[in-house]
């Protein structure tokens, strides 16, 4: 099975030492937020408190030797949304980086596949982490200046923590309203959930539409998924109202309307 490797790095860890309190809280903080992951893994259901499914479980086996490195071994019985036990810790890897404002790369194709058909989940998975990942990063800026977290054979990097995630995860506020052409990489049409990618930020954001969102809405960001999954461009023109980090950067948006630069009369009757 798997196993992950969660690093604490720079500040007190230089000195083979952190202050308790403040590593502890940390651990256990990303500790909850690999829980929740491994619940939704195995039943696929969001869960936001314990008790969380046996199927796919997390054990810490102790530290690597001279350095701050919690090695979590995944555990994995049934796994309830179509995924290899291997393909959990990509799972966690889209969920954690989504969570700190990151755009997940090497994303396997059954992470991706899942990510478009089952978008909300997704998104309400990464709302479910946040809490705990904000105990995550108790200890940067206290005691530690870093966390890496990485599979521990391949040595690929999952996710770093640092003092921008960190800012990232403290608020939440009303950015204003703006007009953006966009591409649709994912998108629920029954709980209206999504993520679009914004070409001058680099990455996907996540996405709620509106109840009362013009006609024609759900049908333009559709037609736009249909290009992205044939792998061809096909931006479109929103209306949405931001929400940004303490910091200023964009952490989702709530869709009122759709425009298709190369159809203007398009709509949903």
């Amino acid at each position: 099975m798997a196993t992950l490797i969660v690093s604490f790095l720079g500040g007190d860890a230089d000195e083979h030492r952190i202050e308790a309190f403040s590593g502890l809280e940390s651990a256990a903080g990303i500790a909850r937020a690999l829980a929740l992951i491994g619940h939704y893994a195995a039943t696929g259901e969001v869960r936001y408190r314990y008790p969380f499914s046996t199927d796919v479980q997390f054990f810490l086996e102790g530290t690597e030797e001279g350095s701050f490195n919690w090695k979590f071994k995944i555990i994995a019985g049934t796994v309830a949304v179509g995924l290899a036990t291997n393909a959990i810790y990509d799972l966690g890897k889209l969920v954690l980086n989504m969570a700190v404002g990151n755009e997940p790369t090497e994303i396997s194709e059954p992470i991706e596949e899942l990510d478009r058909k089952r978008s909300g989940d997704i998104g309400a998975l990464v709302e479910a982490v946040e809490p705990a990942l904000k105990k995550g990063h108790y200890g940067i800026g206290n005691t530690i200046e870093k966390i890496e977290i990485y599979e521990e054979s391949s040595r690929k990097t999952i996710v770093y923590f640092d003092q921008n995630s960190k800012n990232y995860l403290q608020s939440t506020n009303d950015g204003g309203n703006d007009i953006q052409l966009v591409t649709i990489s994912a998108l629920n049409a029954n709980d209206r959930t999504g993520r679009a990618y914004f070409p001058e930020l680099g990455r996907t954001v996540r996405f709620v539409v509106d109840r009362r969102s013009k006609a024609g809405t759900m049908a333009i960001l559709s037609r736009s998924l249909d290009h992205y999954i044939s792998k061809v461009n096909y931006p479109v023109s929103i209306s949405y109202r931001k929400k940004v980090s303490s910091d200023g950067r964009l952490k989702s948006i709530e869709i009122f309307s759709a425009t298709d630069p190369q159809d203007d009369d398009f709509s949903d009757l």
